[in-house]
């Protein structure tokens, strides 16, 4: 009789393997044409917020936007597959790791303020920021509207990408504009007329990577908005599983009617369903929020889908939604 944890995954794990050859002259180019680390056979468990995942293939940290530009062209070159990554957050490896080349972004740390007026300032951030080192910089400064945003885990250049929310405040509210990187190696700045969000989601270019972003800001008073962050930093540790590795939250919050206006929260339906605390392997349902899966010991990327599978099945069933991953996974099975 087959496990029903296997069953589970071959509902939602569907993933063909892939083999990409890492070849001696591919090595070879790498050394010459790059001045950022290279990594072989590096674990992503290293690498990711909730501290599972296989090895990728090579692992790049890229010195500068050079060197990004020069790894687009060879793995174009070289037909290889590429992998941006961030902070790893809201990413779920597979345990077979990722065939290719994972490129982070981590090493642009640049944030600056670039200019101001009288009641407001531009604050330029690079994409490997994190969320929360951009807030509470802002919030040094005199400078209000990103407060709702702390706490959100992984970097700036994700959260664009994601249009990373909380409290009703979205990444769309506060950026001015997103400077990509496209496919063909061109630097495009695209400002927040012609930026498409929708909730969750930033459209743009097959291959083009986010290397910064122009966040305006209202200037305010310095003690309000301490207080102001001060209040949700305490909210976020009464209410989510900070003390254990994990993802972010797993899915997105459903939009159930036709104009995608109303609302339900997965953590509320996932509860509903009888599901939190529940644990598969090293990891668990979070007791305290149960749209956070976490790592409670030496959890697998399997144990985390069976969760996820699990979630969506028993919602599913329960209620007739579907819950849409708001995690990325990636890699082999």
């Amino acid at each position: 009789m087959t496990d029903w944890k296997e069953e589970i995954l071959k509902k939602w794990n569907r993933q063909s393997p892939r083999k990409v050859e890492i070849s001696d002259k591919l090595r070879d180019r790498l050394v010459c044409e790059l001045k950022g680390e290279v990594f072989y056979k590096e674990p992503m468990s290293r690498h990711t917020s909730v501290r599972t995942g296989g090895i990728a293939d090579i692992y790049f940290k890229p010195s500068n936007i050079e060197d990004i530009k020069t790894i687009y062209r060879i793995v174009k070159e070289e037909n290889i597959p590429l992998f941006i990554h961030g902070l790893g957050s809201n990413t779920l490896v597979r345990d077979g790791g990722i065939r290719g080349i994972v490129v982070t972004l981590s090493q642009l740390k640049k944030i600056e303020k670039v200019a101001e007026g009288e009641d407001y300032a531009d604050i330029l951030v690079e994409s490997g920021v994190g969320i929360n080192r951009f807030v509470n910089l802002s919030c040094e400064l005199g400078l209000t509207g990103s407060e709702e945003l702390i706490g959100i885990p992984g970097s700036i250049g994700g959260a664009i990408a994601m249009n990373a929310g909380a409290r009703g405040v979205e990444i769309k509210d506060l950026i001015r504009e997103v400077t990509l990187l496209t496919e063909e190696g061109e630097l495009k700045n695209i400002s927040r007329e012609k930026l498409d969000f929708t909730y969750r989601h930033l459209k743009i270019s097959k291959g083009s990577v986010i290397l910064c972003g122009l966040f305006r800001l209202k200037k305010g008073d310095p003690k309000a908005i301490a207080s102001r962050l001060e209040d949700f930093q305490k909210k976020r540790v009464e209410t989510q599983p900070i003390n254990y590795p994990n993802m972010g939250s797993v899915f997105k919050n459903p939009q159930t009617d036709s104009k995608k206006t109303t609302k339900v929260y997965a953590a509320q339906l996932i509860e509903e369903a009888g599901l939190k605390n529940i644990r598969v392997g090293g990891a668990r349902v979070s007791p305290k929020h149960a749209n956070f899966i976490i790592n409670e010991k030496d959890a697998t990327a399997k144990d985390v889908l069976v969760l996820i599978g699990l979630m969506k099945d028993k919602v599913k069933e329960k209620t007739g939604i579907l819950l849409e991953l708001e995690v990325k996974v990636i890699g082999e099975d």
